[in-house]
């Protein structure tokens, strides 16, 4: 997994960061940022997940990456002052801290940031092509078993967690059908890697075994 912003600054420019701006907290599904529009400030994520989206190419939206708690949203559009270039949506309910662009500006310059920074978007930005190659070329279980493990944040392989989003949302993500996903997931429940919920959402209880799956076919 992708070293956070607060790994990646440690706990005391964190801290000192945190006091920007009072939390908040924001629903589910609330949108953070949109794309194109104006850099007006940063979101520091506290607790919760979100998913980082932009318009595909065909008019769709398309998957970039899934960020949790301890990340820094929409910093460097602040920083390179342009607008933005993804919409950034809850997953689940979420506290947060919006700290205006001029505040963060002047916190990452006097903090000697700025290059910091922009090497570890680098890397993100290479996250986020792995991500579109995946969703290009790859099976719907291969996307499918991806979208799963980016939106885990497990503390270890063997462990169960539980993902909130309808079958809709996930053939979106993946860009696939929803018939499509539907059937793999049904797959993987006859083996026992995942289990479906009535209402929606599926609890995943083995991780590695349905990833294996999928990048073997």
């Amino acid at each position: 997994m992708q070293e956070s912003h607060r790994e990646f600054l440690g706990n005391e420019c964190w801290e000192l960061l945190r006091q920007l701006a009072p939390a908040r907290f924001r629903a589910s599904r609330s949108t953070l940022l949109r794309q194109d529009s104006s850099a007006s400030c940063v979101v520091l994520l506290e607790n919760g997940s979100v998913m980082v989206t932009a318009d595909g190419p065909r008019g769709g939206e398309q998957l970039l990456a899934v960020r949790g708690r301890g990340e820094l949203l929409g910093e460097m559009s602040v920083l390179a002052d342009a607008r933005r270039s993804a919409t950034v949506r809850t997953l689940e309910p979420c506290q947060v801290r919006i700290i205006l662009a001029e505040d963060f500006t002047k916190f990452a310059e006097t903090h000697g940031l700025l290059r910091p920074l922009l090497r570890h978007s680098y890397s993100r930005l290479r996250e986020a092509d792995q991500t579109r190659l995946e969703l290009a070329t790859g099976s719907v279980a291969l996307r499918l078993a991806g979208l799963l493990t980016r939106l885990s944040e497990l503390p270890t392989p063997g462990d169960s967690f539980r993902i909130g989003l309808p079958q809709e949302d996930l053939a979106r993500l993946v860009g696939a059908s929803r018939n499509a996903v539907g059937g793999v997931l049904r797959e993987w429940g006859q083996q026992g890697w995942l289990t479906t919920a009535p209402g929606g959402g599926v609890t995943v209880t083995d991780l590695v075994a349905l990833h294996a799956h999928a990048t073997a076919q």
